[in-house]
């Protein structure tokens, strides 16, 4: 049947992450941009690990990133939102999927496609765009190679110009017009943006405001 490809807000989800390795370094650096509380558990968290805080910047993302030292201990999941089992024993991390499973807490296992509830996504992340590919576990090779052509497809500054559409888009939500009509504008406002983009001009909030006027006033 596949997974379908939900997208759903992590900020100020609590995840827990079991592994102090290079794999939960990996994870980390994924999750950390969309703004979850994380606390990575193990008894011996590398500097890979370490680095990851190290580098990011005075920022909430430093706030949300703990460190707890130690064995992991079934207590951890309680008010968790979400589980990451990348320690190197297998045991471990089926063990910590089970008790997932029974508490309805999403769980992903590193290499073990089957008792995970969630995959990780090979991600293209530009602003508010986000393009995520998942081949369903069965060859994360074929995700991460698919991301790197897509990222090179996608035009330079896209995300900026879907932030600049997204600024504009309360404005027009209002307008006391059918919904083929909003449609119709947000389409043609679009395809503005995409035109000066390609034009390397610079496009203002104030310049599509005005294009809104003038396009309502001619009505499209």
């Amino acid at each position: 049947m596949g997974y379908f490809p939900f997208f759903i807000e992590l900020e100020g989800k609590h995840g827990i992450i079991v592994g102090g390795g290079n794999v939960a370094a990996r994870k980390v650096e994924k999750l950390l941009m969309f703004g979850p509380e994380l606390t990575v558990v193990a008894p011996d968290i590398e500097a890979c690990v370490r680095i990851l805080q190290g580098e990011l910047p005075e920022t909430d993302a430093a706030a949300s990133l703990h460190f707890e030292e130690r064995d992991f201990r079934a207590e951890d999941l309680q008010d968790a939102d979400f589980v990451i089992a990348a320690t190197d024993d297998e045991t471990l991390n089926g063990r910590i999927a089970d008790v997932c499973r029974e508490k309805r807490i999403p769980v992903n296992v590193v290499d073990d496609r089957e008792k995970c509830t969630f995959f990780f996504p090979a991600l293209v992340k530009d602003g508010p765009l986000t393009v995520g590919i998942s081949s369903d576990g069965k060859s994360p090779f074929a995700a991460s190679w698919l991301r790197r052509e897509i990222a090179k497809m996608l035009p330079e500054s896209i995300g900026n110009i879907i932030d600049l559409l997204g600024r504009m888009r309360p404005a027009v939500m209002e307008l006391d017009v059918e919904e083929s009509a909003r449609r119709k504008l947000f389409e043609r406002l679009f395809f503005y943006c995409m035109g000066c983009l390609e034009r390397g001009q610079k496009i203002t909030e104030e310049e599509l405001t005005e294009l809104v006027e003038n396009l309502i006033c001619r009505q499209w």
